[in-house]
């Protein structure tokens, strides 16, 4: 239950003996909301007058109503910023790992990270084969900050014929009713079965030369790391199915239909963004989504990172 009023602990004195080995044992006592922004005000002049308006720490979740009253950059940072305080730049929750890990690997910082989704829909419709949803589940999500408008979208590639594959732990809603396929690894195991994918590619050979030799730097490094090559490990769909639960032939054959269709990669409700970074080591996971699109030629025709939330058509004139 919410709590309906201000409590304080029952030995607590704000101008007195304020007992803080009892915290955590002592009882609580109801008391006014005209008492408690005392007690607040009080300490925070206290602080100040005795250490300076450095001790004095202010910050905000990063996820939190908009607007002049409440917004962490309005009047909250204005009242702060007038008393002298000590800012924390709040960790990231929603997004940080697609921002250290995909902006540092193709090096676009717009957007936090997250690939620009204008006239994606319309490529997608058009141009794309297969779509794969890795860590997305748009019906739930709807593009963060967007309404229902593109629930309809996914029927249309339905109506198409687009095969839509969804990679997840949990059979997530978007997945329940539109999967044709359904793929289920480990939690915090998606990086290794991407590295499997790459793989596959590598060997088989079925990934774009001319796209990796022209618009990427470091192939041949990450070639030597996925094939065993510098650590002894070849990153095997075998190697793969033991620490992600999904076999070796399922994985294989996901690499195999990726490689040979015009595929879409829609790893998060921004193109990006997607549950699998949100977790120790999710800035690998994000990183290796770049680069298995790059390995496709990321930004040709119907092959692209998009959200399936975003990316209506956009009108210049």
């Amino acid at each position: 239950d919410r709590i309906k009023y201000p409590l304080k602990r029952v030995d607590f004195d704000p101008d007195g003996d304020r007992h803080p080995e009892t915290r955590g044992k002592s009882g609580y006592q109801k008391i006014s909301w005209d008492e408690a922004l005392d007690i607040v005000a009080g300490e925070m002049k206290r602080i100040r007058n005795t250490y300076g308006p450095s001790a004095i720490l202010a910050m905000t979740s990063s996820h939190h109503n908009w607007g002049n009253v409440g917004y962490k950059l309005s009047t909250f940072m204005r009242f702060f910023n007038v008393l002298g305080f000590t800012s924390v730049f709040d960790n990231p929750d929603s997004w940080e790992g697609f921002h250290w890990g995909a902006v540092h690997t193709y090096g676009f910082y717009w957007n936090l990270g997250a690939p620009e989704q204008y006239d994606l829909l319309e490529d997608a419709l058009k141009n794309t084969e297969l779509m794969i949803y890795w860590s997305n589940d748009p019906d739930s999500t709807r593009g963060t900050y967007c309404g229902q408008e593109s629930a309809i979208w996914r029927l249309w590639l339905r109506e198409l014929g687009k095969k839509q594959i969804f990679i997840d732990p949990y059979c997530n809603y978007t997945a329940a009713i539109m999967a044709d396929k359904w793929i289920a690894p480990r939690v915090g195991t998606d990086a290794a079965m991407a590295l499997a994918i790459a793989y596959v590619w590598i060997i088989e050979d079925t990934y774009d030369h001319n796209y990796v030799a022209t618009r990427t730097v470091g192939f041949d490094q990450f070639r030597k790391y996925v094939i065993g090559e510098d650590d002894g490990v070849p990153k095997t769909p075998k190697w793969a199915e033991e620490i992600t639960g999904v076999s070796a032939r399922t994985i294989t054959a996901l690499a195999r239909e990726w490689a040979s269709k015009r595929t879409m990669l829609s790893c998060g409700n921004r193109g990006g963004f997607g549950g699998a970074m949100r977790q120790a080591y999710g800035h690998e996971w994000a990183r290796l989504m770049v680069l298995l699109q790059a390995m496709q030629g990321l930004g040709k025709p119907g092959v692209g990172m998009w959200g399936a939330t975003m990316g209506g058509p956009y009108y210049s004139e």
